[in-house]
């Protein structure tokens, strides 16, 4: 009775029971440990006699298949449009062929599924190693050059088929001889064929991650990956079987080795740091930007999760880089606060062709005459509200003055709905400064009734909320 209900149990159910148990028994939480990672009784062995032969024989199968694929004159009562709308016919016949090969590609897949049903996962990763392999060696018979990268094409859309098969590996159990056996052959054959395709480990990563269930696999996996000496092929995969086999602290230790390495586990790296150890989370970031990793990936995660004080030439580096990069008056204040006046006097002369920017970064100097001295010569249809919006804020009375001339200079040539939404969104900035709030509208009046003319003009007043007519 018990067999005939565990099995119909859910795993929800199932690991309640585990975890009221472990309540009630804490010694068996050694017991789970002590399995978790229980290394093999014995040595372990291949199971596939010549995997290289069953990878080749099925190699050749796959790829006559995607090359009799019929590309050049495809059959096109089998089309169906992505999206709705006009689609060019070149557009067409590569979707058309991604589906084709994608069909193809599905119908493989398929016997990889077939070989987990049987449990002979270890064929199964053979398998898809064969399908590696063809993508990248096919020819395809493609006249019209429909897929210019017809190689990447084939993997990604083999990926795609194997990512929809992602729950199947998260359950399969491989046995300790058939996890050595895949282990063993991915990095054989990257030694052997891939070592100059630096996706090859990056596609069998995530698959080889989702079939690690325990320590004891981890280890396995772990051991083939340094034996081969293919550490700084797969520095994520490597630092999450770390936790595996040692949790946290061991993560942690093999994180920091291998964060210059790769993006995900210097983030995963940061974010627990940002967590747990602000001043390691300084260390690192410090560590990562001034070698110049990851730069533009991090420089917003540094500029919001540092304090100036934390790191003043660390944040002072990231709020320049960020200003280089968009000026914004978030990062210029760092600059007012971290570096020399005359250096950033240098320094805003280098974006003197970014006019808004120029201008705020004038403002924020105090330099207010020659921020509305530059602005009067360069305001024009599509920038007056970014030229005149800090001018307005900074010096509203002299700024006023100067955007009603600069309206009217601008009204003598310039028309189109898009400009008079320009003057009202600008002229509603100015209403909402208390200094200036009665004269902007007094002169947002004045431009209702002169430019009688201008029923556009006249509507977008209205409609910015500065003419009640």
């Amino acid at each position: 009775m018990f067999d005939q209900f565990y099995q119909q149990s859910s795993e929800h159910l199932k690991l309640a029971f585990l975890d009221e148990t472990f309540q009630k028994y804490p010694n068996l939480k050694e017991d789970f440990l002590a399995f978790y990672l229980k290394p093999s009784d014995s040595p372990l062995k291949m199971t596939v006699g010549d995997p290289d032969d069953f990878i080749i024989a099925n190699t050749d199968l796959i790829k006559a298949d995607l090359e009799s694929i019929e590309i050049n004159e495809p059959d096109w009562e089998d089309y169906v449009p992505r999206h709705s709308g006009y689609i060019p016919e070149y557009e067409a016949m590569e979707n058309l062929a991604e589906d084709q090969i994608s069909r193809m590609l599905g119908l493989h897949v398929s016997e990889v599924e077939r070989y987990c049903t049987i449990k002979h996962f270890d064929l199964a990763f053979l398998y898809i190693i064969s399908l590696y392999h063809a993508c990248i060696e096919a020819e395809l018979d493609d006249e019209y050059e429909t897929l210019p990268h017809a190689s990447n094409t084939m993997l990604n859309l083999l990926e795609n088929q194997l990512q929809e098969r992602d729950a199947l590996f998260k359950v399969i159990q491989l046995s300790p001889d058939q996890l050595f056996t895949i282990a063993t052959v991915i990095f054989d054959q990257f030694q052997k064929y891939f070592r100059e395709d630096s996706m090859f480990l990056k596609f069998f990563e995530p698959l080889l991650f989702d079939v690690i269930h325990s320590g004891a696999g981890a280890s396995i996996l772990l051991d083939a990956i340094e034996n081969q000496k293919a550490t700084e092929h797969v520095p994520w995969l490597v630092s999450e079987l770390h936790r595996k086999t040692g949790g946290q602290a061991v993560w942690e230790q093999s994180a920091r080795q291998l964060c210059k390495k790769n993006i995900s586990v210097a983030q995963s790296l940061l974010e627990y740091y940002g967590r747990e150890n602000k001043a390691e989370f300084v260390h690192i970031a410090r560590e990562l930007w001034f070698n110049g990793l990851f730069q533009a990936e991090f420089a917003h995660l540094y500029f919001e999760g540092l304090e100036p004080a934390e790191d003043p030439e660390l944040y002072l580096a990231v709020a320049f880089y960020l200003n280089k990069r968009q000026f914004s008056e978030a990062s210029y204040r760092v600059l007012l606060e971290l570096m020399g006046k005359e250096e950033r006097l240098d320094y805003i002369e280098s974006f003197k062709w970014n006019r808004s920017a120029y201008v705020q970064a004038l403002c924020m100097e105090e330099k207010y005459t020659e921020a509305l001295r530059f602005a009067g010569q360069h305001i024009d249809r599509w920038n007056i509200v970014d030229v005149m919006t800090p001018c307005l804020h900074f010096q509203p009375v002299s700024a006023l003055d100067l955007l009603e001339r600069k309206i009217e200079e601008l009204l003598v040539d310039e028309r189109g709905r898009n400009f008079y939404e320009r003057i009202a969104e600008v002229l509603k900035i100015a209403a909402e400064i208390p200094a200036i709030k009665e004269n902007t509208e007094k002169l947002a009046i004045r431009i209702y009734s002169f430019y009688s003319r201008l029923s556009a003009l006249r509507d977008e007043l209205r409609i910015a909320g500065l003419v009640k007519i």
